[in-house]
Order: C-alpha cells, then sequence, then structure tokens
C-alpha cells in the first residue's frame, strides 16, 4: 500500500514539472522592472508644464469679508409714550433730522412751556437783583439765591424741551432705512431704549478683513484694492484702497485687521451685510523663482525638480527657501526659461521621453 503511495506522488511530481518545462517562455521574451531601460521603444508620455520664470510668493492677499455702509446706526427712542405715527418704511431714503417715528406729545408741548414762562419769569427777577445788588439794594445772598433759582429753571426749561424733542425720534444722519424695529406701528406703546430704525449710509462702502504677519508689512494704507462681491449681485470688480491697518492684533485670532473702503457709485446698488471677497496688490516684495510645491519631489533622498530637455526628462537636485500657500522659492538649482514638469512625477524617472504641454508660467501660476 505504501509502495504505491509513493509511486503515485513521484508520478505527479514529475508531471508538473515536464507541464512547465513546456511552458517557460524563451529568455527573449521576458520583461523584468529592474532591467528596463526607460525611453527605449516606450511612447512618449504627455506631460503639462510650466516655463521657468521670476515672479513674488505673495504676489496678493485676498480675503473674504462682510460689506457695510460707511456709517451704520440704531435710532434708539428716549422716550415713553403711544405712537401717534410712523413716518418711515425700509429701503427710504432719509436725511439727518428727519423723523422717523413720533409720539403722543400734548403733555411734553405743556411742560415746556410752562417751564419756559418759569424760566423767563426767574430770568427777569435775577435781572432786577442784580441790578440792584451792583449799587447796594440787594445782599451777596439775595444775589446768590436769585441767581441759583434762575439756574434751576434754565435746567428745567432745558430738560422739559428735551422730552418735548424726544417724542419725535429723527434720523441721525443722511443715509436709508434698512430695518424697522418689532412691532412698531401706531398706537402701540413705546418705552426708552426700543431701537425704532436702523439707518445705513451707503454713500461708501467699507470691508474689513484679516491678514497674518507675514502678510501685514506687504501692504500700507492708501494701495489699491479690488473688491468682488460672491453672492453674484454685481459682476464687476468695483476698485477699492486700503484705508487703514489695525497697529496690533485682534486677541481672538492673532491677525491684523484691515479696513477697505470704496464709493458707492450710481448704478452699484451696493447693500450693507453682503459677503465679498477682496484682493489687494502687495507692494514690492523681492522677485524670485517661484515653483508650485507639488513639483518637487525626493530623488535619492534630495529636494528635486524634474525638467524637459529636447523631450527627455532631467532630474535635478534644488535648494529650496521660503515655502507659503502651496508655492515655493527655489534658492538654486533652477534656472529661468527651463521647462518645469508638474504631471505624473511619479511615473518619471531620468532620460524618459515626454512631450510636455506647456500650461503657464511659474512665476504667475496660481
Amino acid at each position: 500500500m505504501l509502495k504505491k503511495r509513493i509511486t503515485l506522488i513521484t508520478t505527479l511530481v514529475l508531471m508538473t514539472l515536464i507541464y512547465s518545462s513546456c511552458s517557460e517562455k524563451p529568455e527573449s521574451e521576458m520583461t523584468s522592472s529592474a532591467t528596463w531601460t526607460p525611453g527605449e521603444n516606450v511612447l512618449p508620455i504627455s506631460v503639462e508644464a510650466l516655463e521657468v520664470t521670476e515672479g513674488k510668493l505673495i504676489p496678493y492677499i485676498e480675503a473674504s469679508g462682510i460689506i457695510y455702509g460707511r456709517k451704520e446706526a440704531w435710532a434708539v427712542s428716549e422716550t415713553q409714550g403711544k405712537i401717534t405715527e410712523m413716518k418711515v418704511i425700509p429701503g427710504q431714503t432719509v436725511k439727518a433730522g428727519d423723523i422717523l417715528l413720533k409720539v403722543e406729545d400734548r403733555m411734553a408741548l405743556l411742560n415746556r412751556d410752562l417751564a419756559l414762562l418759569q424760566y423767563e419769569s426767574n430770568k427777569l427777577d435775577f435781572q432786577a437783583i442784580e441790578s440792584s445788588y451792583k449799587t447796594g439794594g440787594y445782599s451777596r445772598s439775595d444775589y446768590n439765591s436769585a441767581r441759583s433759582r434762575l439756574l434751576q429753571a434754565q435746567n428745567a426749561y432745558e430738560s422739559a424741551a428735551k422730552a418735548f424733542e424726544d417724542t419725535a425720534i429723527r434720523s441721525p444722519f443722511d443715509g436709508s432705512v434698512a430695518l424697522i424695529g418689532n412691532s412698531l406701528s401706531e398706537g402701540n406703546f413705546l418705552t426708552p431704549g426700543i431701537p425704532v430704525a436702523r439707518i445705513i449710509d451707503t454713500s461708501s462702502m467699507k470691508m474689513e478683513i484679516s491678514v497674518g504677519e507675514r502678510q501685514v508689512n506687504l501692504i500700507k494704507a492708501g494701495i489699491k484694492a479690488e473688491v468682488m462681491i460672491n453672492s453674484g449681485f454685481n459682476r464687476e470688480t468695483i476698485d477699492a484702497e486700503v484705508e487703514a491697518i489695525g497697529t496690533g492684533t485682534d486677541p481672538s485670532t492673532g491677525s491684523f485687521p484691515v479696513l477697505i473702503s470704496w464709493d458707492n457709485k450710481p448704478g452699484l446698488n451696493m447693500r450693507s451685510g453682503l459677503s465679498g471677497r477682496v484682493r489687494i496688490n502687495t507692494l514690492d516684495e523681492t522677485n524670485q523663482i517661484i515653483i508650485p510645491s507639488s513639483a518637487i519631489v525626493i530623488r535619492d533622498r534630495k529636494e528635486s525638480v524634474i525638467v524637459a530637455e529636447d523631450n527627455k526628462t532631467r532630474i535635478k537636485p534644488i535648494e529650496k527657501g521660503e515655502a507659503l500657500g502651496g508655492h515655493s522659492v527655489v534658492v538654486s538649482g533652477l534656472e529661468k526659461g527651463e521647462i518645469l514638469i508638474v504631471s505624473a512625477l511619479s511615473s518619471l524617472g531620468n532620460d524618459y521621453s515626454v512631450e510636455p504641454t506647456i500650461v503657464g508660467t511659474t512665476g504667475e501660476w496660481r
């Protein structure tokens, strides 16, 4: 039994060896990645490339923010009483001092007139006592008492006059009505401290953005900026300028506030509360060879780039400088005018056949 089993196993092994020898390919038909010579008998690889040029690591600063009117304020009630008249509606244009709302003023008017009569009476009394005091007819004490009564009457009159004026809530400056306070209508009761209307001066607009410490030294007050409206409300670029730069950082963000402003020219119809994006061209930063950081590869444990020369690849070690925002400065190892390959990098080695398509320059590529 054992002898038959050994014979069967031996037969199977021999058949396997014979099958393998019959199916083995000639050495000339076999390919090994270790012995493959790049570029021989292979179609060129299509790649995208950039012409190497100088540029700025930070050519401009972009940031988003909310647009506001030049001045914005709530007109707030300083009196109480029944609302007798609503003078404005949202969107209405107003001038400084225009009445927005009125409350019942009959008692306030009577109190003002009464206080005025009292003040005028005390004023006449004081003038008579003052004249007599100068000739010795009244004592210094009489004079001081008369003057005190006059000042009290004057204070009472001015308070009553202000109370009467407060029955009409007015616009603090030229602008337009953005919002009317809640539950404000004729017949309702108004109390002090209630917001009546939000007034916005849209003759010019502003936006506050934040920039980092690397960026803040690249801009200054007065330089030009461009504002774009994210909502698509206005597709044109709006000319603006940097109005002011904070001298310190915001403790909550660690960034510097920058105020952008521009005139709300006819046709723009800009509104407060829209979101926008601003671009500020930076000051005279040194031009350097700038490349996309993604174009840097590691070859032989060195930072390198792959360039195209006569449709062949060449790996060049480089010295990299500062990197920011997906771009890096090349200190040495790359020259202006060379063709930098930026795609299919993981598939490329030295002396590969390529067909580069130039899609831009490194100095302007963003």
